[in-house]
Order: structure tokens, then C-alpha cells, then sequence
């Protein structure tokens, strides 16, 4: 079988199953492609439940180095990156029991600011953003994980139970709770 080639020495159009497979071979250019894929989605998770950038970048390093050691042991029951996102909220929920945060940082995504805004409607912005990035780093970790993974990620309740090793109804259950209290906490922004 030949295979086409990209930049990066892998065919883009290849799918994680075939990768995962190659790189359980040894091959470690299909491991690196799986990183390249998927690494800035560990930085995110890590960063939107941790709130900090160092500890994101710890939690999402320590996950994908626990991934290529765990590979061999890979069934390929669920996504490779289902599988990712597992490994690292699991690392994120022991830096969370571990240690508190020391900073804050933006869980939304940046967008591209229009000049013709101005400052005031910037300010506001980032005081909303920040608004929201403390009250989400507040909730419990069950609910915080389940908020990332819902909200910001756009996993399904079925795939959030897998990834939080929890049943669906739980799931449904602390991401009602988060909301309520998200509600609350952000009540005068609305």
C-alpha cells in the first residue's frame, strides 16, 4: 500500500484509527502526527480547567507523554481523542486536588477585536471574559470538567461520561447544577 505524503511526512487525509495503529507498531512519525493533531486540544482542555497557562502546559505535556506510554495498552474502544481528552482531565483533576490556582486566564476563545469598537467596549469584554473564566474556575471540578467538556469542547453527554469515567445521567446532573450556579454567579452580567 502506498501511502501519499504531506509536509510532515504523513498523508493528511489519513484517520486517527490508522495512525494510532502504526504508532502501537512503532512507527513514531504516526505518533507525532496524533500529537500535531491533537496536542493544542490537551493545551486547551488542560488550560479551560486548570485556569493557567504553566499548569496547562504541565497537565497537556505529562498527558501526551502518559499517552505514547499507554498506547500499547489502547483498545480503540472510543476516539483517540476521547481518549486524550480522558487522560487529560484526569491529570488537570489531580493538579486541581493538588494545588490551587494562582491565576486566572481567558476560557473563551480570542476573537479578533474590531477597531471600530473602541476601548470601553474592549474593557467590557475582557471584564466579562474574566467574569466568566473566574466563575467557571470555581465551580467544583466535577462540574467544571463537564462545563469545558459541553460548553466549550462540544463533547456529548455520552462522550463526557466516558471521558469523566461517569454515567450520563451524572453528567446531565452537574452540568444542570454548574449552570445554576454559573446563573447566579454571573447574574450582573446579563
Amino acid at each position: 500500500m502506498v501511502i501519499e505524503r504531506g509536509s510532515n511526512g504523513v498523508n493528511p487525509d489519513v484517520d486517527d484509527a490508522f495512525l494510532v495503529q502504526r504508532a502501537q507498531e512503532g512507527y513514531l512519525d504516526a505518533f507525532t502526527e496524533l500529537v500535531n493533531r491533537h496536542g493544542k486540544l490537551a493545551y486547551r482542555v488542560a488550560l479551560r480547567l486548570l485556569g493557567n497557562h504553566h499548569d496547562a502546559e504541565d497537565v497537556a505535556q505529562e498527558a501526551l507523554v502518559a499517552a505514547w506510554q499507554q498506547l500499547p495498552r489502547f483498545k480503540a474502544e472510543s476516539n483517540f481523542s476521547t481518549w486524550l481528552y480522558r487522560i487529560v482531565t484526569r491529570r488537570a483533576l489531580n493538579r486541581m486536588t493538588r494545588t490551587k490556582p494562582t491565576d486566572s486566564t481567558d476560557l473563551l476563545d480570542e476573537l479578533d477585536e474590531d477597531k471600530a469598537n473602541g476601548p470601553a467596549l474592549s474593557a467590557e469584554r475582557n471584564q466579562a471574559i474574566d467574569a466568566v473564566t473566574q466563575a467557571v474556575t470555581a465551580l467544583p471540578p466535577a462540574q467544571r470538567i463537564v462545563v469545558v467538556l459541553y460548553h466549550f469542547e462540544g463533547l456529548r453527554y455520552e462522550d463526557i461520561a466516558r471521558v469523566a469515567d461517569s454515567t450520563v445521567p451524572a453528567v446531565r446532573s452537574h452540568l444542570f447544577r454548574a449552570r445554576r450556579t454559573l446563573t447566579q454567579m454571573l447574574d450582573e452580567w446579563r
